[in-house]
């Protein structure tokens, strides 16, 4: 099954399949939600910037400089901002420097997880705006665009923008990335200079948990069932994985445990006893390859209280 076929799957998994829950000294084998666990697609090392276009050569000028750089060299996005000047019905616009993918083949982003840069700021303010820079990415068609503000972009440091693939309008045909800044944003004459090194495709690999959400983190002690959403990544053996969702006391034996097989996105229905007694639980959620290995778990704490029919 690929990555795009299981991506939006919303199951419910309710069976009584029970698999022996995981020891206590029983270590998880994958690399989980970690930088380890990334393959990496390079779109730009910058150490070439020539076909980085300069949308605003008035307020713009483009170059590969090695004053700030991850490694090597890094394209250096230098504006002067000028309100009088650039676009004619737009003097205060947009200057923007971006890159065609479609002669490199590298326009179809749907098997990856995060489109991921660097960018280092300098500037002449104090500080720099809520909002000192955006990104967009271009889709065929009319119109078809994907921006997002990089808010996290601060004057003087090196920031790690990750913005995740699934929120780009269609992953499939990415035709240019594109950085820019508004103008409105900034005073006349402010210099604002920004270094964006190793643009990239990231991807996990090893199956992982990235999220476990219960329906509920309080429990009545009559209540009958635990539901949990959870969220996994990594693209190779998801389909030979199985999740497996338990409770039990910290320390203790589970004293529940449901399986099913892994889905991108799933949620787990955990039956239990007649009645829990209060006090403090543990929700644990384990991934397990085909031998059962333990890959990857998560745990969270649940709280069981008494219930409103409960008899003192």
């Amino acid at each position: 099954m690929t990555r795009t076929s299981i991506a939006r799957l919303g199951l419910i998994v309710a069976v009584t399949t029970f698999w022996p829950v995981a020891a206590a000294g029983e270590t998880p084998y994958g690399k989980g939600i970690s930088e380890a666990n990334k393959e990496r697609l390079v779109l730009d090392d910058m150490e070439d910037v020539a076909d980085w276009y300069n949308g605003s050569p008035d307020e713009t000028t483009l170059s590969a400089s090695d004053r700030h750089a991850k490694e090597g060299r890094a394209l250096l996005f230098a504006n002067v901002v000028d309100h009088t000047r650039g676009e004619v019905k737009y003097p205060v616009g947009w200057p923007r420097t971006g890159k065609d993918l479609g002669r490199e083949n590298l326009t179809d982003w749907s098997d990856y997880d995060f489109f991921e840069c660097w960018i280092y700021a300098e500037t002449s303010r104090e500080t720099l705006p809520k909002k000192p820079l955006g990104v967009g990415f271009y889709h065929s068609g009319h119109k078809r665009s994907s921006h997002f503000p990089l808010a996290e972009v601060a004057k003087d440091a090196w920031v790690k923008v990750a913005i995740p693939i699934d929120k780009l309008l269609d992953a499939t045909d990415v035709r240019r990335v594109q950085f820019n800044i508004s103008e409105r944003d900034y005073k006349h004459a402010d210099r604002v200079d920004f270094y964006i090194d190793d643009v990239v495709l990231t991807r996990f690999v090893e199956p992982a948990i990235a999220e476990l959400r219960p329906q509920r983190k309080i429990l009545f002690s009559h209540d009958r069932v635990l539901r949990a959403q959870y969220e996994l990544v990594g693209y190779k053996g998801l389909d030979k994985t199985r999740v497996e969702l338990s409770i039990g006391r910290p320390g203790e034996s589970p004293a529940a445990t449901v399986a099913g097989p892994a889905a991108r996105q799933g949620e787990l229905a955990l039956p239990l006893d007649a009645r829990t007694s209060p006090g403090t639980y543990q929700a644990t959620l384990c991934l397990r390859d085909e031998n059962q290995r333990l890959i990857d778990r998560k745990q969270l704490e649940i709280r069981v209280i008494a219930g409103p029919f409960d008899e003192e």
